[in-house]
């Protein structure tokens, strides 16, 4: 039996990584999977984006940067990085985990075509994946916005304090805590 996958979107910044670091809290669980994020320089027009599992800190070395972002330039994706450790995170937590997080999958990726493919692969399997898409992004993203077994919900400033609690009810029942 196929299990439901949960997405989250939203405007940039209206506290959807919030709703997963609570909603794992409650649901008393540590996910596989991985993370992305920005430093203390997110503001500025010359920063990084980071990538690590999704059970450990934040890291900010350049091990774990897959993406540069520099004034006056596009986005320079690391694709290697995606290719290979994003889809070493992401076949970890299918083989171990009873929850794989994918925080988050948007345009940048649009070349790295094998991590595209471990994430569409493990929505067509059993292991329930909470994520989140960008909102504005097309592309790959479509594949998963539109998959069967994806529900797709947005975060915005009126519901994200009750999500929590409804996104638990949700998970708790595709959660395999045996």
């Amino acid at each position: 039996m196929n299990k439901m996958h949960i997405f989250l979107t939203g405007e940039i910044q209206v506290g959807k990584s919030t709703v997963i670091a609570k909603t794992l809290a409650q649901l008393k669980i540590i996910p596989g999977g991985f993370k992305t994020y920005y430093g203390p320089d997110r503001e500025l027009p010359n920063k990084l984006l980071y990538m690590n599992s999704a059970p450990e800190p934040k890291r900010f070395g350049a091990e774990n940067v897959v993406v540069r972002f520099s004034e006056g330039n596009p986005p320079q994706t690391l694709t290697k990085k995606f290719d290979n450790y994003g889809v070493e995170l992401i076949r970890s937590a299918r083989t171990s985990s009873k929850l794989i997080l994918m925080d988050e999958c948007g345009s940048l990726e649009w070349e790295a075509l094998a991590f595209q493919k471990e994430v569409v692969d493990t929505l067509d399997g059993n292991t329930p994946v909470f994520g989140v898409i960008k909102q504005a992004s097309k592309g790959w993203i479509d594949r998963v916005r539109n998959h069967p077994q994806v529900k797709l919900i947005a975060v915005t400033r009126e519901n994200r304090d009750a999500l929590p609690q409804i996104l638990v009810r949700k998970l708790a029942f595709a959660i395999d805590f045996s």
